[in-house]
């Protein structure tokens, strides 16, 4: 499956797992393009595929001096998990109460957790997985979460003589997609 389908499919798993977190549902949550994910507000989730290279020792780039053209190169890419949820500030600028604080360090932790089982469960057994380190992020104007990256094995290969299908034939787009009327 290629980069945008395991997207879609770790979204989807991680939109279940977050379900049963002690922060909850997130309101908003989607497959992100760039280079990075800005903190648009509380309680959003998304996916943002990242690099896509050759590798012939999942997770590890390719590295000229492994090239052995009897030996045929797999692709990897990197799927950046994001969770961004609201981090209260007081009226008067001052230290949150220990009990919030710890609150939401708990709710970002169960966060986590809830990446870490997505990740476990989004993808078939034959996909090859590396799941990188969680790292909190935040707090900044009242917006605080995390990022975890998770390397899989994608296909992107086909023969020249086949017939690639129309991207949005294989993967519905949302209501609302501007290239669409």
């Amino acid at each position: 499956m290629d980069v945008y389908g395991k997207a879609t499919q770790l979204l989807n798993e991680l939109t279940s797992r977050l379900e049963s977190t002690r922060a909850g549902q997130v309101d908003y949550a989607a497959v992100h393009p760039g280079d990075m994910v800005p903190a648009y507000g509380c309680a959003t989730a998304f996916v943002r595929p990242g690099q896509i290279y050759p590798t012939v020792a999942f997770p590890a780039p390719l590295n000229p001096a492994q090239i052995d053209p009897t030996h045929p190169v797999s692709y990897a890419a990197d799927l950046e998990i994001t969770i961004w949820r609201c981090y209260g500030n007081t009226s008067d600028n001052s230290m949150p109460e220990l009990y919030e604080l710890d609150s939401l360090a708990r709710d970002a932790l169960d966060d986590a957790r809830a990446m870490m089982r997505a990740v476990q469960c989004a993808f078939d057994r034959g996909t090859s997985i590396y799941c990188g380190p969680w790292i909190p992020k935040g707090p900044s104007g009242g917006i605080h979460g995390g990022q975890m990256t998770v390397t899989v094995g994608v296909e992107l290969w086909c023969p020249c003589d086949a017939v690639i299908p129309e991207f949005d034939s294989v993967f519905a787009p949302l209501q609302g997609d501007p290239r669409i009327e």
